[in-house]
Formats: C-alpha cells, sequence, structure tokens
C-alpha cells in the first residue's frame, strides 16, 4: 500500500495543534515557577517543567509539519491567491487578513488595550496560586544546597539533618539541593519546610518584600520619652518584618529604631 504522505501530514498536524492547544491553556494556567516549584504543583499527574518541555517539543515538530504541509500543498494554495485568468483573487480578504495580523501583532507590542487583558488575567491567575501556597523562605529555595539552605534560615546542617531525620525524612548526600531531598523522600519542598518548621517554631515563609531572619532595622512600642537598649520582635519599616536586637530612640510611643542588619529577597 502506497504511503499518502498528504493524508499523512494532515492527520499528523491536526494531532499535534491538539496537544499544542492544550499544552499552552495548561502552561497558561500554572502558577510562577517558584510557586510551582516549591509546592510540587502538578496537573494531570505533570508538573510545569514537564508541560513547558512538552509544549516546546511539540510546537517545534508543529512548526515542521505545516511547512512540509505547505510544500505539498503549495499549488491549493497558489490557486487561492491567484487565478491565470483573473490574476490576484481573494484581494479582500487578503487585505483584511494582514490587517487583522497587523493589528493583534503591533497593538501587543505597544500593550495597547484590550490587547492587555490576557495577560493581566495570566497575572492574576498567578497571584492567586501565590496567595493560596505557603512560600518557602527565599525564592527557589527549592535549588539551595543544603548547606546554603541552613545558612538561609539560621540554622546548622546537623540540626536541619536531624530534625528531618526525626521525621523520616532521610538525607543520603548533604551537597544535594532541598528539591533533591524532597524528590528522593517522594515529597514536595515545602512539605519538607513544614517539617522543619515543627521542629522550629520561629521558622517563617519569606513573604514578598518582607526582611528575612537575623538582625533588623525594627520599631517596638514602648513607654515615656529617651533612649535604651531592648530587643523583641519589631516591624519593618518600611521593608517588612524582621527580628531586630541594638540601640533604640523611644519617641512619643517609644517608636524606635534598631540598629542591624536586614536581609532580603530579590
Amino acid at each position: 500500500m502506497k504511503f499518502k504522505m498528504k493524508g499523512f501530514a494532515s492527520l499528523l498536524l491536526s494531532m499535534l495543534f491538539t496537544v499544542v492547544a492544550v499544552s499552552g491553556v495548561v502552561l497558561y494556567l500554572t502558577p510562577r515557577g517558584r510557586t510551582a516549584n516549591w509546592s510540587g504543583w502538578t496537573m494531570l499527574g505533570l508538573d510545569k517543567h514537564t508541560w513547558s518541555t512538552l509544549h516546546i517539543n511539540v510546537c517545534l515538530l508543529f512548526f515542521f509539519i505545516v511547512g512540509l504541509h505547505l510544500l505539498y500543498n503549495w499549488k491549493v494554495l497558489l490557486s487561492y491567491i491567484k487565478k491565470r485568468s483573473a490574476g490576484l483573487n481573494l484581494k479582500t480578504e487578503m487585505v483584511v487578513a494582514l490587517l487583522i495580523t497587523g493589528a493583534v501583532t503591533v497593538g501587543t507590542i505597544m500593550h495597547a488595550p484590550p490587547l492587555t487583558a490576557t495577560a493581566d488575567l495570566n497575572e492574576q491567575i498567578k497571584d492567586y496560586w501565590d496567595q493560596q501556597t505557603p512560600s518557602g523562605p527565599a525564592p527557589h529555595a527549592e535549588e539551595f544546597s543544603l548547606e546554603r539552605f541552613a545558612s538561609n534560615i539560621g540554622y546548622s546542617v546537623d540540626e536541619i539533618c536531624e530534625a528531618l531525620s526525626t521525621e523520616n525524612i532521610t538525607v543520603d548526600n548533604r551537597e544535594a539541593t532541598v528539591g533533591d531531598i524532597a524528590l528522593a523522600n517522594g515529597l514536595a519542598p515545602a512539605q519538607v519546610f513544614a517539617a522543619l518548621q515543627e521542629h522550629f517554631p520561629n521558622l517563617h515563609s519569606e513573604q514578598p518584600g518582607h526582611a528575612r531572619g537575623g538582625q533588623g532595622m525594627g520599631s517596638g512600642m514602648g513607654s515615656g520619652m529617651g533612649s535604651g537598649m531592648g530587643s523583641g520582635m519589631g516591624q519593618g519599616k518600611g521593608m517588612g518584618q524582621g527580628r531586630g536586637m541594638g540601640m533604640g530612640q523611644g519617641r512619643g510611643m517609644g517608636q524606635g529604631r534598631g540598629m542591624g542588619q536586614n536581609q532580603l529577597d530579590d
């Protein structure tokens, strides 16, 4: 039986288009990378990285088959555009098609409404996932080595390993990343972090724009005028929450500035 290339190209093109469309919709609905990776987000059993790889590979094959399809059907395509007896055909249709394509392309590049609505909706979806998922101590903390992760949260590697061991989370390689440790134990990085929080109550998730750990600028409630030394939890002035210790000056209700150092994430 003779292999029908035209029919094959048409069928393959239709199947690839379906996969491209489905993976494109899924990627539109996914959380941001830091949220998806930290929480172990999946859809239909696939994580965001797998969906992204699938979409890219199928798109590349799709474009190749489109070229192949045009190659085998170029005569038919030209017949829609040109006729020997009448010159160019479908003039009006071609102009309208070009105008629509140009308007969408240029309008998107220029961020013209309502073409920005799709991007705005995509940001709202990602913001929703961010609000629903507890964040880590730092963006992309799942990529940190255990030593860097321990340093980031203010504990030693031995303390981290001991705490994880009590939660039946094994650490076979101290050079591994938090993500690798989570994967080896069948967990998401967020679950590993949650296990640590059971042992270290002062360990908190990072919030956007907030200071993390250590000493920092802060304000505290007190009474009277004057200056003095104090320690405690403080509200970071304009920078979020942090723990600060140091000299402070009280004014009015005792609001002071603690001398210290803030650590902020990118």
